[in-house]
């Protein structure tokens, strides 16, 4: 006799016989994305880097403009456990010194090395490293004014530049968070923006066709054309002698990298509606007397919302990568105002690269930030993709 074969559906309790509760579209994707650990993983590390953009008034130490000019290119704070004298203690640091003098560098008790400009510890005191210190006041979300801070010294006789400082003397650490705010939400705004002109002309195109689909074609591949970074580089060129205010800069660049964007996602769009236009259920809308935008708003674009959620989260590097090129020749957004790109600007010079090897910080943020979104927009596909298991 040929045994019985009992298969458990996916949800359904081991040995139990009672069918497992309903499951939606949603719970599927999520389920098949905490599948792929890359992806599960960038997501909450995207998580964590835009909260402390949120917050970045908070997590800073300093504000975005606060500098002190006699600490340019001050080297990276050396957090120390045990004193001068082997003692152990809660983390310190010592104040650093521009020395040049050897007698006032034995008198600082720090090393006999008199290379001009070298920076040295001033082993005297010690500044003790605290958590929610008062320090510079601002107001978090423009809303509420405090003096508080994560972490850092209380004491103003020195500054605690965790990566160091740049040439205006400005913490290199505390501008990271305020640069963050342009360049990682550039490619969200631009979104905003991108997504609605490029479903909206790709579903007019693929739906209507005939003349209406060749002049909205033509356009789209006009726009495809254009060299992009020439573009870019002359449109930001034009606008850079602009009297404008860091917002409205901000702004204009979104708007350019989106109306460069929208082009390439209506072509696929188009592409998609004229195959989903041959369905049954749309020709049977389409007798039953619906109107063309309520076919298209209700059984064509909401088709393509799949492919749209992927291309999405795929293509915000590209846009993290064009902001912060722009801002990395100057065409972007100004000093004193940061963005990662502007703060990679002394980067183009070998030599100071070379003194001051810690001004690639914002390169490692690009880098870090960008590879997160391409292991999440995987994830996405992958989740999104039914007949495929990650």
């Amino acid at each position: 006799m040929a045994e019985a074969t009992t298969l458990r559906l996916e949800g359904a309790p081991p040995g139990s016989d009672e069918l497992p509760p309903p499951i939606s579209s949603a719970q599927r994707v999520w389920r098949r994305f905490k599948k792929h650990k890359l992806a599960y993983g960038a997501l909450w590390l995207l998580v964590f880097i835009y909260l402390l953009m949120a917050f970045a008034d908070f997590f800073a130490p300093y504000g975005m403009a606060s500098e002190d000019r006699t600490r340019s290119y001050q080297p990276p704070a050396a957090i120390h456990l045990r004193d001068d004298g082997g003692r152990w203690q809660l983390p310190f640091i010592y104040d650093r010194i521009q020395e040049s003098d050897r007698s006032s560098l034995f008198s600082a008790g720090g090393s006999t090395d008199t290379t001009f400009g070298a920076w040295h510890e001033d082993k005297r005191k010690v500044y003790p490293l605290k958590l929610f210190v008062k320090g510079e006041p601002y107001k978090l979300f423009g809303l509420i004014e405090t003096d508080r801070h994560f972490f850092g010294i209380e004491s103003t006789q020195t500054r605690f530049y965790l990566l160091g400082g740049d040439s205006a003397g400005r913490d290199v650490f505390s501008r990271l968070f305020f640069g963050a705010r342009v360049s990682l939400m550039v490619g969200l705004v631009a979104l905003l923006v991108v997504i609605p002109i490029g479903t909206l002309v790709g579903g007019l195109a693929g739906y209507f066709g005939g003349r209406i689909d060749t002049c909205l074609m033509w356009l789209v591949e006009t726009i495809l054309a254009f060299p992009t970074i020439f573009l870019l580089i002359t449109m930001a060129g034009v606008t850079a002698k602009w009297d404008i205010t860091p917002m409205q800069r901000f702004v204009m660049i979104t708007v350019i990298l989106a109306l460069l964007g929208w082009a390439s996602l209506a072509r696929v769009i188009r592409g998609m509606v004229l195959s989903i236009k041959a369905q049954e259920y749309v020709e049977a809308a389409r007798a039953a007397g619906a109107s063309d935008m309520w076919i298209i708003g209700r059984h064509l674009l909401p088709q393509t919302a799949t492919w749209v959620i992927i291309s999405a989260t795929l293509s915000i590097p590209g846009y993290i990568y064009a902001e912060s090129f722009l801002s990395l020749l100057g065409l972007g957004v100004q000093q004193p105002d940061a963005s990662w790109g502007n703060m990679l600007e002394p980067a183009r010079n070998v030599s100071d690269l070379i003194l001051h090897p810690w001004v690639l910080a914002p390169g490692f943020a690009i880098v870090l930030t960008t590879v997160a979104w391409n292991f999440f927009g995987d994830g996405m596909r992958d989740a999104f993709d039914a007949k495929r298991r990650v």
